[in-house]
């Protein structure tokens, strides 16, 4: 049922309702409806309702504390691209640590050789 109020909150804020969704992924009403709320629904067709829907195929899998948010009044999408933009600060920061780890690394290559040559 989680995964179906997922997708219900993230319909109603495009305006969509979930047979446009259905129709769109070539499935009936009932099937889609019925594998969002057993939880039954396949891989593929995440990664093509997360097309369909322009979002993440990782916002159907937030934690309860997203969930819970979503449902006092918070936005699915908004939670989502929040998290997306502290993920590429993230990856940003990890890139220029990696670049600093690399000149040091060549830095102590460097002394090592110069220390073997006095030797």
């Amino acid at each position: 049922m989680h995964l179906k109020n997922i997708v219900d909150g993230i319909l109603k804020e495009k305006s969509r309702p979930m047979s446009w969704l259905a129709d769109e992924m070539g499935k009936t009403f009932d099937g889609l409806k019925l594998s969002l709320v057993k939880g039954s629904i396949k891989y593929n067709d995440i990664i093509e309702m997360a097309k369909t829907l322009e979002v993440s195929p990782a916002v159907f899998f937030q934690t309860e504390t997203v969930y819970a948010d979503y449902h006092n009044g918070g936005s699915v999408l908004a939670e989502t691209k929040e998290n997306y933009g502290d993920l590429k600060g993230n990856l940003k920061n990890c890139k220029e640590m990696l670049a600093a780890l690399k000149d040091q690394l060549k830095d102590k290559e460097m002394i090592i050789s110069l220390l073997n040559k006095e030797a």
